[in-house]
């Protein structure tokens, strides 16, 4: 809830004066030419009494209190800690002083987090914040501006103080300077979507501070550093093209002989993390933060571990079904590592694939790796144009799972997945149909 903040001005009036509150156009206060002195009224959050309060003689930093204020306001109401405030230009900031204020406030943000607060930071989202900042920093010192403008007006910013000529340059050093980083298939990502996602960042810092880092399309109040057009956007062009191209390639699963093979050169342990992901279709992440306490009955129960620090994907809260053969498999690993764990003085793990040190095993595609390569060893021809990929035996799961159920809806519930188009693009066609299905599908023909 948006704390109102009201600006009265004291204009003269004969010998004496009166109190004229400011009109509002499009976000701003609109300045009187003949204004005294200014005060601020509003209702205080904690006592629920109205208060009006002197504000001084200087417009600008009336209206820097006005929105202070309202901010501080705002932030009780909704049970939040008040933001930094906005400055002036004799009270701005250094961008080293915004950036620690911003990092210190982390803190209490991953609280929250760990408190299940809607409001909460998640260490990645911390991580993430904190490397745009640094870096951030590193470029505005090494090109001689030090100062976090003292308005977002657009095209008010000085020389010294973050500008749009800034933040221009800021994204050219990106896209010379950003380290390529690569999928799973060793192939290229798309820069401009990393420059995208640092300016997402950076526009968080600067709402931190009560700055617009680019103007809103809706308030057209004449805020924002950057313009519209100037802010760094997708190449919605190429990933049109990039959809289409995933919508029309082939599915590749892995082959039965594949899976014999490995299962054949793998120990106990390896068999087991083959078994698990290719017959419940969880993704690594999901595999390697599994708990025993999850499985109940015949079902995999997939949640998020705040204790791991980990969520989720889009929240895909969901239940899979185990069958008799793999909860059989999963229980004697149970009764191996109660024995492992007895024999060694330690507690019994907790997690279903644990590494060394009992926390989730962040590697567990090195394990198939080198299964993999044990059975290449062994004498198996592996087709080299066949990918090793964890993610490879989702799209085996949903493939086998669609043909025995012919049930794309139920398929898509077990994946986690919110549209059947994402479903669709993991299940492989079927090159080899059973005659009845060839027989049904031209019974209308004759003989």
């Amino acid at each position: 809830m948006e704390a109102k903040v009201s600006i009265l001005a004291r204009i003269p009036k004969g010998p004496g004066y009166r109190l004229l509150t400011l009109e509002e156009k499009r976000g701003s206060f609109i300045k009187p030419e003949d204004a005294l002195c200014y005060y601020l009224r509003y209702t205080d959050a904690t006592t629920k009494k109205r208060v009006t309060v002197p504000a001084g003689e200087d417009f600008n930093a009336t209206v820097v209190k006005a929105l202070n204020i309202g901010n501080n306001q705002s932030a009780i109401r909704n049970g939040q800690e008040p933001a930094a405030p906005v400055t002036t230009k004799a009270e701005r900031l250094t961008i080293r002083d915004g950036i620690g204020q911003w990092l210190a406030s982390f803190e209490g943000r991953l609280e929250q987090y760990n408190g299940k607060d809607d409001h909460g930071l998640s260490p990645a989202s911390i991580a993430a914040y904190t490397k745009t900042a640094e870096d951030f920093l590193e470029f505005c010192e090494r090109g001689g501006v030090n100062w976090l403008p003292r308005t977002d007006r657009t095209g008010e910013q000085s020389a010294e103080e973050v500008n749009p000529d800034v933040l221009m340059r800021y994204q050219s050093d990106l896209r010379k300077n950003l380290k390529v980083k690569h999928n799973q298939f060793g192939e290229a990502k798309d820069r401009q979507g990393s420059i995208n996602a640092r300016f997402r960042c950076l526009s968080v810092f600067f709402t931190f501070h009560n700055l617009l880092i680019c103007e809103s399309p809706k308030a057209r109040d004449g805020r924002g550093i950057l313009r519209r057009n100037e802010m760094p956007r997708a190449n919605k062009a190429k990933k049109l093209r990039e959809a289409k191209a995933k919508q029309t390639q082939t599915v590749i699963i892995y082959s039965d002989a594949e899976i014999n093979a490995m299962l054949a050169a793998a120990t106990k342990d390896e068999a087991d993390l083959i078994k698990f992901v290719l017959e419940t279709g969880v993704r690594d992440k999901e595999a390697a933060h599994a708990e025993w306490d999850d499985i109940d009955g015949n079902y995999l129960h997939l949640k998020d571990k705040v204790k791991y620090d980990w969520r989720l994907k889009d929240k895909e809260t969901r239940s899979v079904p185990l069958n008799s053969k793999l909860i059989a498999r999963l229980k004697a690993r149970r009764l191996r590592q109660e024995a492992q764990a007895k024999e060694e003085g330690r507690d019994v793990p907790s997690l279903i694939f644990p590494n060394s040190l009992n926390g989730p095993n962040l590697a567990l595609d090195n394990t198939i790796q080198r299964v993999v390569a044990k059975a290449k060893k062994a004498g198996f021809a592996w087709n080299s144009k066949s990918e090793v990929t964890m993610h490879k035996f989702r799209k085996t799961y949903a493939t086998k799972m669609y043909r025995a159920t012919k049930d794309i809806k139920q398929v898509r519930d077990w994946l986690g997945h919110s549209d059947i188009a994402t479903t669709e693009l993991y299940v492989a066609a079927d090159t080899n149909p059973d005659a009845k299905a060839l027989e049904l599908a031209f019974a209308a023909f004759g003989d």
